[in-house]
């Protein structure tokens, strides 16, 4: 696969048809809903929102090159390719996530953090 066949992925996925950003758009919403709610970091919700459109995007356009066909129904279509997209993306970046505070863990010192008050 060389850099031009990336390029031009990367450019279907974005000239995405309305009906797919819409539904994705939506689903992103819902997702970013519940991650805001139940994350202890309110922040990561707004990390992982734009991760979640692209990868809903993506799910959409590799089922479409790959046949990959669960309904007749365009919009049902959509909705399962996107959400199978997400939850592949979701679980990339809570890995890469994971990966970055482990790196970070590693190269900070160790110290004792308490102080005793005189």
């Amino acid at each position: 696969m060389t850099l031009e066949d990336v390029h031009k992925a990367f450019g279907d996925i974005a000239m995405a048809d309305p009906l797919s950003y819409w539904i994705v758009g939506a689903l992103t919403l819902l997702a970013f809903t519940v991650m805001r709610a139940m994350l202890p970091s309110k922040a990561l919700a707004i990390v992982f929102a734009p991760g979640l459109f692209w990868g809903g995007l993506a799910g959409i356009y590799i089922a479409s090159q790959l046949g990959f066909v669960v309904s007749t129904e365009r919009s049902a279509q959509i909705v399962v390719t996107s959400t199978f997209g997400m939850c592949v993306a979701l679980l990339v970046m809570i890995g890469l996530a994971r990966l970055v505070d482990a790196i970070v863990r590693i190269r900070s010192p160790l110290t004792n953090t308490t102080r005793m008050k005189a």
